[in-house]
């Protein structure tokens, strides 16, 4: 099994200038390549792969305007040109977009195959020797490869990939069905107790802080001193925020993993939410980074993660009679049930219906629904000028993925 972790790294500047100097070694190579397989695909329709690319280094660093290269790892330029690699094939097989051109003026990175070690309180890197760092836990296993990164406030990184054994233990403990919000992050229901988890809204929180940071900036000249160093506050408060969540969503999934042995949570069209006028909250929370999080961790300990339909109507269900109560709205956060006159939290209800629904996928591992049908469901918002456009695809069986989880096709 692999697994990886991030360090800080305290490079001293000899062992900063000779980053900076790989970093644009890597840089140059990956756009000298990219522009030449460019150009050959124009001209004969085939580019190039990567053994063409190394044998053709191999003889660019013997050329005397290029002797510079030899300064930097080979390892980290074979690498370069084996991402470049496997970025065109992502490429032609539609996961990714076309491969750009790198610039200096971005976060700068390079990767490490070989030859590092850690070594007391740093990292032997190589060409560079024992670069200081904050390692905070023991390492067992294989280093793969380290990944040495340079932000946008000049803080180096190390991101550490390791080979571990696989263990798996029998996981025992509760299931839990979660629902997904704004208002509340997660509201978690274990089968006897209900309890909500607020939200950290980070971007919210330092708005003003890089309103007015970002105000000073627009009247800086272009190309001054003065506006580097706004350029780099600016992207300290960009750096705040994003600290903000990597420090939250791992400690609630972790949380949540150890207190449960399954999850149940609803399969969200995060694309089409981030569309509405709620966008900013909803990429704020980050519901797909959470359930991903949930998913690997549970994955390790030998646990499950079920994810609902997202047409399942488990806000609208009563979870006591089972009435369907379709004239409830994005506003209404309680509501009392027509037929049995249960008083509802909206968020609590959908957790307990969510629950419930996993046990059944559980119980008879399909997806459909026996009592409710995803077809007639409304998956738009639509407004009285507007035709109401409803789903017409139905239901098919899910299948039990090898990562553990159940979800729905």
């Amino acid at each position: 099994m692999l697994t990886a972790f991030k360090v800080r790294l305290y490079p001293n500047k000899e062992q900063q200038a000779a980053l900076i100097q790989n970093f644009g070694c890597c840089r140059f190579v990956w756009n000298y390549y990219l522009n030449k397989s460019n150009t050959q695909y124009q001209e004969t329709g085939k580019g190039l792969s990567y053994c063409d690319m190394a044998t053709d280094l191999t003889q660019l660093k013997k050329q005397e305007e290029f002797l510079w290269l030899k300064d930097a790892s080979s390892s980290a330029l074979q690498q370069s040109l084996n991402n470049l690699e496997v970025a065109f094939k992502n490429f032609f097989e539609h996961r990714a977009k076309f491969p750009k051109f790198k610039s200096r003026h971005k976060k700068q990175s390079l990767r490490y195959p070989a030859g590092c070690s850690i070594k007391g309180n740093g990292i032997q890197l190589p060409k560079l020797g024992i670069v200081k760092a904050v390692i905070s836990k023991k390492i067992s296993g294989k280093i793969k490869s380290v990944t040495v990164s340079k932000d946008s406030t000049d803080k180096y990184f190390a991101a550490i990939l390791l080979e571990v054994e696989d263990v798996l233990t029998n996981k025992e403990g509760k299931i839990s069905g979660i629902d997904l919000g704004l208002s509340s992050l997660v509201t978690v229901f274990d089968g006897e107790t209900t309890y909500k988890v607020d939200p950290i809204k980070p971007t919210r929180k330092y708005a003003k802080r890089l309103r007015c940071r970002q105000k000073s900036l627009s009247r800086k000249k272009l190309g001054s001193s003065n506006r580097k160093k706004q350029v780099k506050r600016v992207a300290k408060v960009h750096q705040k925020i994003a600290n903000t969540r990597q420090d939250f969503r791992p400690n609630l999934s972790h949380q949540l993993v150890s207190e449960n042995q399954t999850l149940v949570v609803e399969n969200l069209c995060i694309k089409g939410l981030a569309r509405t006028k709620l966008a900013k909250s909803v990429l704020d929370a980050g519901f797909g980074t959470l359930v991903n999080f949930l998913g690997y961790k549970l994955e390790r300990v030998g646990g499950i993660i079920v994810e609902v339909d997202r047409l399942f109507p488990s806000t609208k269900l009563c979870h006591c009679c089972k009435y369907k109560n379709d004239s409830l709205t994005l506003k209404d956060r309680k509501w009392v049930c027509p037929k049995c006159q249960t008083h509802h939290d909206r968020d609590d209800n959908a957790a307990k219906n969510l629950r419930e629904e996993g046990i059944r996928i559980l119980s008879t591992n399909t997806v459909g629904h026996t009592e409710f049908q995803a077809c007639g469901e409304t998956v738009r918002l639509t407004s009285n000028s507007a035709r109401k456009r409803v789903s017409k695809k139905q239901e098919s069986p899910g299948k039990l993925r090898c990562t553990g989880r159940v979800s729905r096709q």
